[in-house]
């Protein structure tokens, strides 16, 4: 089996073929220009130089969130050229599991943690077993401060979110807090696609429709226009 794993719900947007579980080649979006145009321009690049046509593959993984919301939809719209040009089947994979894959193996609880901004991270917890992953809350949009509160044990922390979170976290839980030490290649994509390879078969997706986001909480001007309806209202 093939397939290509697209994620660019996280700045650094990657791109990745896996064949029959090993990594063919992976690629990350650089520092500069769009998002949209880079990852285009990596999804020719691994197909390049890996020797793969589309039709070749199987089907394609997207992380479909949570994460930016314009990198979200720049995925989406980019799975959806690729899906009319092919017709293949795709698997949604939630990215805050893609990314606690990155942890293992380890035999703590998994914290997957990203920046939301607004003083929030996104955040899902799980137990890792090789490629399996078991899913122990879900994901939720809080402040770290929240996060801490919840930590009881020993855990694994792997994100963007221990760039803004670190130094609070060492600090608020100790050693509780417990930074990955995992040296796994990996980009996120392949992360996504390793996942996606061990529930192709049952998941799989050929309707549009059903290629949706998981924003977990309203995007900004969605914010606003509440604001504006409440201050309408006298609210």
């Amino acid at each position: 089996m093939m397939l290509m794993g697209i994620d660019s719900s996280v700045p650094q947007a990657s791109i990745a073929l896996l064949k029959d579980g090993e990594i063919l080649d992976q690629a990350e979006v650089g520092t500069n220009g769009t998002a949209s145009n880079q990852v285009l321009f990596l999804i020719d690049k691994v197909l390049t130089s890996s020797g793969v046509n589309l039709q070749n593959l199987d089907g394609f993984c997207l992380t479909t969130g949570p994460g930016s919301f314009t990198g979200l939809r720049v995925g989406a719209s980019i799975l959806k050229g690729l899906l009319l040009a092919t017709s293949k089947p795709f698997v949604k994979i939630d990215t805050l599991e893609a990314l606690a894959l990155k942890a293992v193996p380890t035999s703590n609880k998994i914290c997957a943690i990203l920046d939301a901004r607004k003083k929030e991270v996104y955040t899902a917890s799980f137990c890792g077993n090789g490629d399996i992953l078991e899913r122990l809350t879900p994901d939720r949009a809080i402040t770290p401060i929240q996060l801490c509160q919840e930590i009881k044990e020993p855990t694994v922390f792997v994100g963007t979110g221990l760039d803004s979170y670190s130094s609070l976290l060492t600090t608020q839980l100790g050693g509780n807090f417990i930074p990955t030490q995992s040296k796994c290649a990996d980009t996120l994509a392949a992360c996504a696609a390793r996942l996606a390879q061990n529930c192709f078969e049952n998941k799989k997706i050929t309707n549009l429709d059903e290629l949706t986001i998981k924003y977990v909480r309203k995007s900004e001007a969605e914010l606003k226009l509440k604001e504006k309806e409440f201050s309408k209202r006298g609210i």
